[in-house]
């Protein structure tokens, strides 16, 4: 082989191994960037969930303090459940027939 044909080889083995190491490099950018992209729509439903929760708590703790007042507990039961105090009469109206 003479040394111009030597020089053409090793200049096609040195661009294949370029070409291959730039393939490699864009394909794990891109792998990487892909990960990227689902861990971060995965933490903004995340947060999602995070302010759902935290927005029950806040209701669930105002109502522990609606439930402590003795003025809520008597408005409840007399509205839900109809439970009327001794000595109290009850009156009910009823709706004219249309």
């Amino acid at each position: 082989m003479t040394a111009k044909r030597r020089r053409r080889v090793r200049s096609k083995q040195g661009l294949l191994i370029l070409c291959v190491l730039v393939l490699w490099v864009g394909f794990n950018f891109a792998r990487t960037a892909y990960r990227n992209y689902r861990l971060r729509v995965e933490i903004e439903s995340l947060q999602r969930e995070i302010a759902a929760v935290e927005l029950r708590n806040k209701q669930l703790e105002e109502e522990i303090v609606n439930w402590q007042s003795p003025e809520y507990v008597e408005r409840a039961a007399r509205e839900e459940l109809g439970l009327v105090k001794p000595g109290e009469t009850v009156y009910i109206l009823a709706q004219p027939a249309q």
